[in-house]
Order: structure tokens, then sequence, then C-alpha cells
């Protein structure tokens, strides 16, 4: 990446061995992806801590099936596979969706597919596994970006007997801001099960309400009241 004052242009080899450059305003870095689990976690889906990607995953059957009857999880919100297996998941999915509503309906056995488009993945988990000062940062280092929350600020609440991440809420807000988690919750659960010496699964993660995405007061404001609109979002 290259540029003075502001980034211009970035530049890299081509497998041939041949340097290409080109204009740019804007470069995004990640190292590691993960699921976004937001919207299964609030439906109440179970999940399990995924030791080999670092992350939640939900907890599914061979057809993607959760842990809630009728609630079914395809793609990169199954856990992190690819384009190719995101692909396949989606399609064992939404047959099993159809035979469940129409049980003479005939569906195809798509578990070689899907098998061969996950070959290698757990290869690349541990080839290009995050490092760890990336996952539990320290001392001044922001964590909670909503809240400006650093990674001393999360262990001092430790130390003054904050358990887990719904309980830290209360100490720092942490996971409380417009991103609902999404870009802390992972270093927290991580950071608070290393700090006291236990696993991430034995730690936890925030529990997750609706709205999974922040709106305004007059979008709730502007909803249907009659008595049939609210027994549709009741559970019951």
């Amino acid at each position: 990446a290259a540029g003075t004052n502001r980034l211009e242009s970035v530049s890299y080899v081509t497998a041939g061995g041949r340097r290409e450059t080109l204009p740019v305003e804007l470069l995004l870095l990640h190292h590691g992806v993960v699921p976004n689990v937001n919207l299964a976690m609030a439906a109440g889906v179970e999940h399990r801590w995924n030791e080999l990607q670092l992350c939640w995953t939900p907890v599914l059957d061979a057809d993607g099936n959760s842990s809630l009857p009728g609630i079914a999880i395809a793609g990169d919100g199954a856990g992190i596979g690819g384009a190719q297996a995101a692909l396949w998941r989606g399609r064992i999915a939404a047959e099993r969706a159809i035979k469940a509503l129409r049980p003479t309906a005939k569906v195809s056995d798509l578990s070689p597919q899907l098998k061969r488009a996950e070959r290698g993945r757990a290869f690349l988990d541990i080839l290009f596994k995050p490092a760890k000062q990336f996952r539990i940062p320290q001392g001044d280092t922001i964590v909670c970006r909503c809240e400006e929350i650093t990674a001393k600020d999360v262990l001092d609440s430790v130390a003054i007997g904050a358990t887990g991440p719904n309980q830290l809420k209360a100490y720092r807000r942490t996971g409380m801001g417009p991103c609902q988690g999404r870009l802390c919750g992972l270093t927290v659960t991580e950071l608070m099960a290393e700090a006291r010496g236990k696993s991430p699964q034995e730690i936890g993660y925030y529990r997750l309400r609706a709205p999974v995405k922040p709106i305004m007061l007059s979008e709730l404001a502007s909803l249907p009241k009659s008595d049939e609109a609210t027994k549709a979002v009741v559970r019951g």
C-alpha cells in the first residue's frame, strides 16, 4: 500500500511473477473470517464454541436444521466453509424444507457435493489461524469501539468480579452500542476466558435480543397496531 498522507495505490505480484499496481482510495484488511450469528442467537438457536475457527457456530444436523424446530441455517451463517460450501448447504436446507412441507417429494443426496466443497477447509483454518495478538489484545487497545472500552478496562472488570460478557455489560456497557457486539463479542469472550482461566464455551457470549440491528423509534411507532399484527410476532 502506497501514498503520501493518504492511500493512493496498492501493488501486488501475480502468480506468474508480474507486478501490478492499482490506483485505490480504500484498502480493507482482515485477519480471519467468522459467521454472523446475531440473528440466530437472538432467535434462541443453540451455539457452540468452534475451537478450530475460533468463533461461535450454530448446532446443526446434516440437513442444516438447528435446535429450534422449523429453523434451518445455511451459508456462512452455519460456519465458514467458502462460497461453494455455502451454495450446497443452501440447496440441502431448501430440499429438506420442501420434504418437510411435502413428504412425498423426492430429494437428492447432496452431501457428497458438500463434502467435496468443504475439502481442505480444516487445513486452511489451521494454516491461517488468526494470531493471538489480533484476537486477545492488551493494554489500551480498544476492544469495544462503540463504548470506547479498552482491553485493560475489561480485565479490570474481571478483577473486581465480572464473570462473563453479559455481566460485563453492567460494568462497561460492552456490546450495547450500535453494532450490538458484532465487533467486540469474540474479543470479549476470549479476553475474559484467558483472564479467568476458562474456555470460551464456559465464559459464553452476549445474550442477544431483538432488534438485531438498531432501528429508529419512528420505525417502531409506525408498525401496525392491530391485534392480528401483534399476534404475528408473539411467541406462543
